[in-house]
């Protein structure tokens, strides 16, 4: 992955490279509406092999252990089409999605957003846990100060109209 020069890839291999070694929390979620929690967590390893080999001999159990981790254990949850579900499910199914097969770099774009205060701590945790796990690199976007402790580094990055003053 390092040293792989993205824009001199065609557009079939950047989507592989995308799809092998990045972990994406859009904030705008991105999940198939009429597939299940289950499925739309699943989908990484449909489309890479590298991330269904990294989910363990059993990447439907993986995906269920994400998924209960980030409170959605019950059938009846993840067995649901995502757009039955609630913005805070939808999001937590988005990050189980992003975390399954251990990426190399997960990219959390406003990740919490939807979550309340008891279900960021634990998505937090299990975000870092997960990527500690599989020495996944992790940039996290957040307008959520209070959660600036849970990392090693913070950024502030100036707002568009402050820079272009």
């Amino acid at each position: 992955m390092a040293g792989t020069d993205l824009g001199t890839l065609a557009g079939g291999d950047r989507d592989r490279f995308r799809a092998d070694h990045l972990g994406i929390i859009f904030q705008v979620f991105n999940l198939l509406p009429w597939l299940s929690a289950l499925e739309n967590t699943l989908l990484p390893c449909r489309y890479s092999t590298r991330r269904r080999s990294r989910a363990g001999p059993d990447p439907t159990a993986t995906a269920k252990r994400l998924l209960a981790e980030l409170g959605l254990s019950e059938s009846r949850l993840i067995n649901r089409p995502a757009n039955a579900l609630s913005v805070g499910q939808q999001q937590r199914v988005a990050a189980a999605r992003a975390l399954i097969g251990s990426p190399d770099v997960v990219l959390a774009d406003e990740p919490t957003s939807a979550l309340d205060e008891e279900a960021k701590d634990a998505f937090v945790q299990l975000l870092l846990k997960e990527c500690m796990a599989s020495g996944a690199s992790l940039l996290f976007v957040s307008h959520d100060r209070t959660l600036e402790g849970h990392f090693d580094r913070s950024i502030d990055l100036p707002k568009l109209n402050e820079r272009t003053a």
